[in-house]
Parts: C-alpha cells; structure tokens; sequence
C-alpha cells in the first residue's frame, strides 16, 4: 500500500491508503484541517486537545445528521417501492375494468342488435297484420 505525507492540525503524518482510496483519504484531511482553521479564533487560548475535542464533536454530528438523512433516504425508497405495487395494482385492476366494460360493450351491441331485428320483425308483423285488418274491414264493406 502506498504512503501519503499528510499535515492534520499541524501535525505531519504518514498515512498508508488503498489506491483507489487516496481522493477520499485526501478530501477527510482537508475537512480536518478546514475545521481546525475554523477554530484559529481559539489557538493559544485553550489547548489543542480541547480544539480536536470540539472539531470531533462537530464531525460526529454531521455523521449522525447523515445517518438520519440516509435513514429518511430509506424510509423514502420504500414508500416509493410500496407506491409502485399500488401503481401496479390500480393498472391491473384499471385494465380489468376495461376489458370487463368492453364485454359488456360487446354485449349490449349485440342485444341492441337484437332488439333491433325484433323491432324491425314486429313492424312487419304490424305491417301484415294491418293489411289482414284493411282486407277484412274492405270485405265487410262489400
């Protein structure tokens, strides 16, 4: 494993990394010493102990303050998830729907074709029964 020469709180250290690890290792010293500079105000005024105490209090609540994040995170993805199978859902029984509307569909269709044809035969009967009628009533006249 490759070392890195490193300045934390002014202190240089000799830090051994993984390769793919040295960005991350690199971006963590930075964050340090970002927070060390934050508390020059203190320097000569409390001891470093003290400094690295606060710098660690501050660190641990970012980590906690990322963990409820990540936990709100996964509360959120299974929200997610849950909406998805009750989007799934409402479209299966959406697509039921249809196909149960459209065989009713079909069927009215055809009982309205019925109806029609038995219309259509009751004028005629009407038609015939009229003309029996109008015979009757002419030879009765006669």
């Amino acid at each position: 494993m490759p070392d890195l020469e490193v300045s934390i709180f002014n202190q240089k250290l000799k830090l051994s990394y993984k390769e793919d690890e040295k960005q991350r290792l690199l971006k963590a010293v930075e964050t340090l010493n970002n927070n060390w500079n934050k508390f020059s105000h203190l320097h000569g005024k409390v001891s470093d102990l003290k400094i690295a105490t606060l710098i660690s209090l501050e660190l641990q609540d970012s980590i906690v303050g990322i963990q409820a994040l990540k936990d709100r995170l996964n509360i959120k993805e299974t929200d997610n998830e849950l909406l998805k199978k009750e989007i799934k859902l409402t479209k299966k029984e959406s697509e039921e729907s249809i196909n149960t509307i459209k065989k009713i569909k079909s069927e009215l269709n055809n009982k309205t074709d019925e109806v029609s044809k038995l219309e259509y035969a009751l004028e005629e009967f009407h038609s015939e029964l009229m003309q029996i009628k109008n015979n009757i009533l002419k030879k009765n006249h006669e």
